[in-house]
């Protein structure tokens, strides 16, 4: 038997940090966690209210694999509202996390071997991911004169399969 070379990513340093944070703040210490991104506040009042009513009406079962069409209907007419963009609900998937988004992305996009862009410093889980699927993250420097987004001229004969551009940009 033999592991897989999948495997071989660099461990997710945040929860290193996430762990000691709390050891710290255990210990007494006052902490103002800046270390993960995580939410602060509690689920809006609406959504805790339709999730208790949910809970009681029975088995909730899986849904659909894309996920609720009203919610990917509703998703698609806010980013009317917001983005004036006429989106189709078609094209919205609902995951559970932004991990999941990024696989199916991901693999939609690339195959194994292709090399992606990343700008850097950037998300470490968007490297680790690419690895993993067998993708070859490409790092390209972006500066603060850039928004830290990579331009034109930092790829310029990369020969890259793809780019991901985030935005906003984690951790910048």
């Amino acid at each position: 038997m033999r592991n897989s070379t999948r495997s071989a990513v660099d461990p997710f340093i945040v929860m290193d940090v996430m762990q000691a944070a709390s050891a710290a703040e255990e210990a007494g210490r006052h902490i103002i966690h800046m270390e993960v991104g995580q939410p602060g506040t509690g689920a809006p009042k609406g959504a805790a209210e339709a999730l208790t009513g949910a809970m009681g009406e029975g088995a909730l079962g899986y849904t659909v694999a894309l996920g609720l069409p009203a919610l990917r209907a509703r998703i698609a007419q806010m980013y009317g509202e917001w983005y004036n963009v006429d989106l189709d609900p078609a094209r919205v998937v609902i995951t559970p996390g932004s991990s999941g988004g990024f696989l199916l992305a991901f693999t939609a996009l690339f195959d194994s071997g292709d090399r992606v862009g990343i700008g850097a410093p950037g998300y470490p889980s968007y490297r680790q991911i690419l690895r993993a699927l067998g993708m070859q993250p490409v790092d390209l420097p972006a500066a603060p004169e850039n928004r830290y987004q990579p331009v034109a001229a930092d790829f310029a004969g990369a020969d890259l399969r793809g780019l991901l551009v985030a935005s906003p940009a984690n951790p910048s």
